[in-house]
């Protein structure tokens, strides 16, 4: 890399996937001997602590202000000290592309979903392909998100576009203070097998279908718990359709937590049921803590555990995670095939290597 440092530019540094992967990347850079700033727009600076105790910079001038007084902000920052940029997320992405001159940015697509969800097909597609024009790559964070954009029309087949996998950190060690919130959360002392999932409580993560899973598994095995971290616009409705299926006592709404590693470690099964990820960071930490999972076969999810894991079920289908539930919860052999099927998918995302293949694309950009 020609440049000693690089700027990376992202929407916030609250806890989510996109922004712990760049935690992740921005630690192994500095390691490798660069200086790397961290700009962000809005949000709590959650990962600030983490990210400097890293060596990282991290600005939070672009924080609270409109839209164009960031793009002015970054342009002068850049200008006083010129650095190639690394975008993350649409808005951010958008205003590398108004504020970097000279195509000196390139993007990462953390999802599987379009680049201005809620917007008209066109506006969406117009946005992500003005991003392209003045961007001189693109990373994909998995082949579902680039094919997933591809075939919608927001990135053109010949756009230099690469696969680079998320990297993750193999650390099970375990924060005592982060134990003790944990336990007050999560009955340890009881006897009840523990199934746990973390996601934000939106569409995607297609919770009904959990949920009318459990219910049923509950029938046969009443002695189970379900522990669902995440927050999001879904809460009420989907609390009601506890209570409509009888579940809502064995059912227990945690929030958000920094302690993951924690409340991986107390549970027996992590199930992920979304209609689609973009990668699911999530599974990584499940991984790494040992934990048998159960997840929906779709999007990016076969790329992480395999396209031949047996923990799969076809997504949306309740029958299916009920037979997988029931055989998890009866069949310690089962889950010991499903762990023990995971150590080797890990090699696929070693931090390092995932620096080693943006360092290439750095290169390929001139950067």
């Amino acid at each position: 890399m020609i440049s000693n440092k690089i700027t990376h530019l992202i929407t916030t540094i609250e806890r989510g996937g996109a922004e712990k992967q760049l935690l992740i990347l921005a630690s192994e850079q500095v390691k490798s001997g660069l200086q790397v700033e961290v700009f962000y727009l809005k949000g709590k600076p959650e990962l600030k602590t983490e990210l400097e105790a890293a060596g990282v910079l991290v600005n939070s001038r672009l924080v609270g202000k409109n839209f164009f007084k960031q793009i002015l902000i970054f342009f002068n920052c850049l200008r006083n000290s010129p650095s190639p940029v690394h975008a993350h997320l649409p808005k951010s992405e958008l205003l590398a592309a108004i504020a970097v001159s000279n195509k000196h940015f390139i993007f990462s697509r953390h999802n599987a979903e379009p680049f201005w969800p809620g917007s008209p097909k066109v506006i969406s597609m117009l946005l992500s392909r003005f991003v392209c024009k003045r961007a001189v790559r693109g990373i994909a964070i998995s082949n579902a998100v680039k094919n997933y954009l591809i075939n919608r029309g927001e990135i053109l087949r010949n756009y230099p576009f690469e696969v680079v996998y998320y990297g993750f950190q193999k650390d099970t060690s375990l924060n005592q203070r982060g134990l003790e919130v944990v336990s007050k959360l999560v009955a340890e002392k009881s006897s009840n097998y523990k199934i746990g999932t973390i996601g934000r409580l939106v569409t995607q993560k297609d919770y009904p279908t959990l949920l009318i899973s459990f219910s049923a598994v509950l029938k046969n095995a009443p002695k189970v718990d379900l522990y669902i971290v995440g927050e999001g616009y879904l809460q009420k409705d989907l609390i009601e359709l506890t209570r409509k299926l009888g579940i809502d006592k064995n059912v227990h709404w945690l929030g958000k937590t920094e302690f993951i590693n924690e409340f991986l470690s107390s549970i027996d099964l992590f199930i992920l049921s979304s209609k689609y990820e973009g990668f699911g960071l999530v599974l990584l930490e499940a991984m790494i803590s040992q934990k048998p999972i159960i997840a929906a076969n779709n999007s990016a999810i076969p790329e992480v555990l395999g396209k031949s894991y047996k923990g799969l079920f076809p997504t949306g289908d309740t029958n299916a995670l009920t037979s997988k539930i029931n055989s998890a919860i009866t069949d310690n052999n089962y889950t010991d095939d499903l762990v023990k099927s995971l150590v080797s998918q890990l090699t696929f995302f070693d931090p390092k290597e995932m620096n080693k293949k943006v360092n290439h694309v750095y290169s390929n950009a001139g950067f």
